[in-house]
């Protein structure tokens, strides 16, 4: 009996701890980082563009922070080209330094203005990192005109903000799963030979 009741806990020690670990890398996204590059328009107009048509050497700059402050400046990031009427955009952009990738996925878009020399898009979206929990964040895009040519200064940024105490959650199930190991083992002394 006191060597199933040993086996027990140490199996319930052991899940315990491996739940611990996975609930460790839940770890909500949070800071910002920003990019500059050149995008052109479907139409070649800012005041007429409906969409971005490309988005093209687009790099992240300084001013970088929290989960995102590892990154290298002037590291190269992919955006993905769309409509100003896209319900969304998966992803938004995304990038890869030392096997962790970055990147954002457009929930919304929203026009806050539009003008031949300046457009400003806006939006909300999920935050993804490798080994992160996806989280909830915002994005803007600042277009302006480069001499009157088709080609346009780019400038974007994404920011998240933490998720108050995640780990108040991993304590209540890690404690939530003792008393149930606990409450279980009278019923296991009935089953084992004596």
């Amino acid at each position: 009996m006191k060597k199933l009741t040993s086996i027990l806990t140490l199996a319930s020690g052991m899940l315990a701890f491996g739940l611990a670990g996975n609930l460790a890398h839940a770890t909500p996204i949070s800071g910002s980082i920003n990019f500059d590059g050149e995008a052109t328009t479907n139409t070649g107009n800012l005041s007429s563009a409906t969409s971005f048509s490309s988005i093209i050497g687009a790099v992240v700059v300084p001013a970088e922070t929290g989960d995102y402050a590892a990154i290298p400046v002037v590291t190269p990031v992919t955006f993905t080209p769309f409509s100003f009427s896209a319900a969304g955009v998966t992803p938004l952009w995304t990038l890869t330094v030392g096997g962790v990738t970055y990147s954002f996925d457009a929930t919304s878009i929203v026009v806050n203005e539009q003008n031949a020399n300046f457009l400003n898009l806006e939006g909300t979206g999920m935050a993804n990192i490798t080994g992160y929990t996806s989280t909830a964040g915002n994005w803007s895009i600042t277009d302006t005109t480069v001499g009157g040519s088709p080609t346009f200064t780019f400038g974007a940024d994404s920011s998240v903000g933490s998720v108050p105490d995640g780990g108040t959650t991993a304590v209540l199930i890690l404690l939530g799963l003792a008393v149930v190991g606990v409450s279980m083992l009278p019923r296991l002394r009935k089953l084992s030979p004596a």
